[in-house]
């Protein structure tokens, strides 16, 4: 095991040759700590976690921008990649914006996705915080104020109910690793406005390489439809949602890393997607039929 090659990079290595490499690309105000599950594939995977730009003395780029985190990320596969064994990339909620601009960016080199709690981001993130704001009968900024002062009562909401009444130990368990972890006031903002900002609707159907999309369907930061819809305009997208689960898969959900290495090791998990085609695909297939 080598814990940290580059600051906020943690590495797990399996006893023999590994099998492929796992990236993990964590989202706002989170670390390599929500994916501690993944070291258990490190029997045969290498397994590398990341820590949020910000967080931890890692240099936050600014200004901070979905594509700057991409470009960070692409640097440390290039340095762990293997050659001769896949790569999958897992980003969650932020860390999968990143993950796409990524695999965007460096097209065959990334094998596999895996997408958590995540969407094509605008203008789909607007509506899921005009809901979330909805159900919670407050703004996105309060809510932020009251997790700041309470954690363990405000953030109740983005669980699973299961996992917050009968894994209450679990869940208190991560939040006081959350709150060892929470960066400056100045880099959560960042984080935030960095992922509003960002969108993937123009080119993400771009994205060929088989994707798994995995939501819980009790997510209200995420919404569920905007996971649906970006697993939708994937050529090869699988959708993959989870009954009970928030906002929170690698910790709330006991199979999640099950799932995670059958897909990286080539099993199609969940549904198929048929992507729906894109506006100009539209007008060119109207075009060339009223021609």
């Amino acid at each position: 095991m080598n814990p940290h090659p580059t600051p906020g990079v943690y590495v797990d290595e399996p006893a023999t040759a590994p099998v492929g490499v796992l990236v993990c690309v964590p989202g706002v105000n989170s670390g390599p700590y929500i994916f501690e599950g993944a070291r258990a594939l490190a029997d045969r995977w290498r397994v590398v976690r990341l820590t949020t730009p910000g967080a931890d003395g890692v240099p936050m780029p600014l200004p901070f921008t979905v594509k700057a985190y991409a470009q960070m990320v692409a640097k440390v596969i290039e340095s762990q990649r293997i050659d001769g064994v896949p790569l999958v990339l897992l980003g969650h909620s932020l860390g999968g914006y990143a993950a796409q601009e990524v695999a965007r960016v460096l097209g065959h080199g990334v094998d596999r996705l895996i997408l958590v709690s995540t969407s094509r981001g605008q203008p789909d993130t607007a509506r899921d915080v005009m809901q979330m704001q909805s159900k919670l009968g407050q703004n996105f900024w309060a809510f932020g104020q009251e997790v700041a002062k309470d954690a363990p009562t405000a953030m109740k909401p983005l669980f699973g109910e299961h996992f917050v009444v009968h894994e209450a130990a679990r869940y208190h368990a991560f939040l006081a690793e959350r709150a060892r972890h929470v960066p400056p006031a100045s880099a959560s903002a960042a984080q935030l406005a960095a992922g509003g900002a960002f969108s993937s609707r123009g080119w993400v159907h771009t994205l060929s390489l088989p994707t798994l999309v995995v939501h819980g369907l009790d997510d209200i930061l995420v919404t569920p439809e905007s996971g649906q819809a970006l697993a939708a305009s994937l050529p090869h997208g699988h959708w993959l949602p989870l009954q009970g689960i928030g906002h929170h898969p690698p910790v709330e959900h006991d199979r999640f890393w099950d799932y995670v290495r059958r897909f990286a090791e080539g099993q199609d998990l969940g549904e198929p997607v048929l992507p729906k085609p894109n506006l100009w695909a539209r007008m060119k297939d109207f075009l060339g039929r009223s021609g």
